[in-house]
């Protein structure tokens, strides 16, 4: 019996190949979820569990066979996979391109070529390349780019949306032929670890050492678990420990925040590399000191998400200008829209697009922070010792009346080094401010630029765009063969009014990816899941009539008052419908 360890890139490749797997009788698979680095992390194991094989795709299978000794096999994409991807990418609306290795590009280019498809291919020899390929594309106009795991992450951090080609049943099971040719040369090449590298693996300690040029060259278990994604000294405070140290030659000894925890990180210059000692701290304690402060109202982070806002509406496009110019400035930004419309993604492109080294971007949820909490912060000059950040004030305007206040103070007596600050809020703030429901001199102070994103419903025109993107999306998460929406569906989509935006259409085109039966998603199933918002509509809206200040026994009464008029004053039907009998709703009535 063949024992093969399957390490997957994204979710649908790893439902697919459960179902093989079931069909398979010689090979003895085990399938994990990885991608690059973690892919890589999870592979060093498996020549001390015994395996003989493994499979991977892609660029994680390129870096996992420089990481073991054991055979690697590539899933290759096949001409099948290529057809289904552009057959997808034929709804979207802008420019798209093919960026990959010679193994996707020569078969795609013929592919475009024979259905006609205005799709611009473009070879790589080097993952390196990928960057300048992408920047190129963006440059003339480019929106969307099909191709690996790695070009597809490229394309994100660039603001391009990215397209993965996903590998079909006919190509895994190429690779499983492979694997078996595979086994029977290599069968007797697997080789154990040495013992230091079982001594280190046993260190609770998260151990990496970098090279001169700061990039990773081995990590113990500990860190492979921990920090799967610091393939280089990528987080700006580990760079900067790391130049430190090989300037100084010196030990260092510093705590940082990486990964939303704090660590102790100790390093230690040796010849020609530098080796960093991660533990971590107490993981009740919080970024400020006082055990009064919710983790969950603060988040802290030196990137941000890099998520493109999609849509060619005149409305966002103003967004888009708006975020540009102020980016420029270091003015406080006034966010406001409808629950549900990226107001948090507005203002982590406009962190993004200001940072210039490696200042934070915290963000405090306001509907989440007590008043104790904030004044917590106030004691503990949280705001002073953040100043060289940029404070993402989100949901400001759920924020009561004393911390209103107490936030003032502190913008209207602070020093001169004060934080950058971006706010969100619901549409209504200004009439907040207009009936002193919001405090005045806080919105002047922090409104200084505004931004406003309208309603999904006052800009239809974005809905095909993002119903793409978003099926683009999901289509490496869950692998299904969903590749498009029906023209009358679409516009069924797009008539709708969206009460809860972006956030809403895309849980929406999550519930019908999920539940299409066919390559495309059908009217008849869009209507199925519209009945159902709807049904959810009424019973939201019957329960905000429901005054809910009064005893239990009176918003009972209620309630049962309420089943009963939607049953047509039908004693019997509301008593069924309850799960109780005709007297007992008698008698709670009365």
């Amino acid at each position: 019996m063949i024992k093969a360890l399957v390490i997957v890139p994204y979710e649908g490749l790893f439902e697919m190949m459960k179902e093989i797997s079931e069909e398979v009788e010689d090979i003895q698979l085990q399938i994990e979820l990885g991608n690059l680095y973690e892919g890589v992390a999870i592979a060093k194991h498996a020549e001390n569990a015994g395996y003989h094989v493994i499979i991977s795709r892609g660029g994680t299978a390129s870096m996992i066979q420089e990481a073991v000794s054991i055979p690697v096999i590539d899933i290759q994409v096949s001409g099948y996979d290529v057809l289904r991807i552009l057959t997808l990418v034929k709804g979207f609306s802008g420019k798209a391109a093919i960026v990959g290795f010679s193994n996707i590009t020569q078969g795609a280019s013929t592919i475009c070529k024979l259905l006609d498809l205005d799709i611009k291919t473009l070879t790589i020899t080097k993952d390196i390349e990928v960057k300048e390929k992408l920047t190129y594309l963006k440059e003339n106009g480019y929106e969307v780019v099909i191709g690996d795991v790695i070009t597809v992450q490229a394309a994100k951090k660039l603001g391009l949306t990215g397209v993965l080609i996903t590998s079909g049943k006919e190509a895994i099971i190429d690779a499983l032929e492979e694997a078996r040719r595979s086994y029977r040369l290599f069968s007797g090449l697997q080789k154990g670890i040495s013992l230091f590298q079982s001594i280190l693996d046993c260190n609770e300690q998260a151990i990496g050492v970098f090279n001169k040029e700061e990039k990773l060259v081995y990590g113990n278990e500990r860190f492979n678990k921990e920090f799967y994604w610091m393939e280089s000294g990528n987080t700006t405070d580990v760079k900067k420990l790391i130049q430190e140290t090989s300037l100084t030659h010196e030990k260092q000894a510093k705590t940082l925040y990486i990964n939303h925890s704090l660590w102790k990180v100790m390093t230690c210059p040796t010849e020609g590399a530098i080796v960093l000692f991660f533990e971590k701290t107490d993981p009740n304690r919080s970024i400020v000191q006082s055990e009064n402060i919710n983790l969950n109202a603060i988040e802290l982070y030196t990137s941000a998400s890099r998520i493109p806002i999609s849509g060619k509406s005149d409305q966002i496009q103003k967004v888009l200008n708006q975020v540009n110019q102020y980016s420029k400035s270091e003015e406080p930004v006034w966010i406001s829209g409808e629950e549900g419309n990226g107001k948090a993604l507005v203002a982590h492109a406009i962190y993004l697009k200001r940072k210039t080294m490696n200042e934070p971007l915290i963000t405090l949820h306001c509907d989440l922070i007590s008043a104790e909490q904030l004044k917590d912060l106030i004691n503990e000059d949280f705001f002073q010792k953040y100043a060289s950040g940029v404070i993402f004030l989100k949901n400001i305007d759920k924020l009561n009346s004393y911390m209103q206040k107490e936030l003032f103070h502190i913008l209207k007596n602070g020093n001169d080094k004060k934080p950058q600050w971006l706010v969100s809020s619901e549409d209504d703030i200004e009439e907040k401010v207009k009936n002193d429901t919001f405090h005045r001199g806080l919105f002047h102070i922090l409104s200084q630029l505004k931004i406003h994103i309208p309603p999904l419903r006052e800009r239809r025109t974005d809905i095909e765009d993002l119903a793409h993107v978003f099926i683009s999306e999901l289509h490496p998460k869950y692998g299904n063969e969903v590749v498009g929406i029906r023209l009358d569906a679409l516009e069924r989509i797009i008539s709708y009014d969206w009460p809860g935006n972006v956030g809403q259409l895309k849980q929406v085109i999550e519930q019908l990816f999920l539940e299409s039966k066919s390559y495309y998603i059908e009217k008849e199933e869009v209507e199925i899941v519209f009945k159902r918002l709807e049904q959810q509509e009424k019973r939201n809206d019957a329960l905000s009539h429901i005054d809910i200040s009064g005893t239990l026994d009176e918003i009972e009464k209620q309630v049962l008052s309420k089943v009963l008029e939607d049953e047509g004053m039908n004693q019997s039907k509301a008593a069924k419908r309850l799960g109780i009998n005709r007297s007992t709703l008698w008698r709670k009535l009365k």
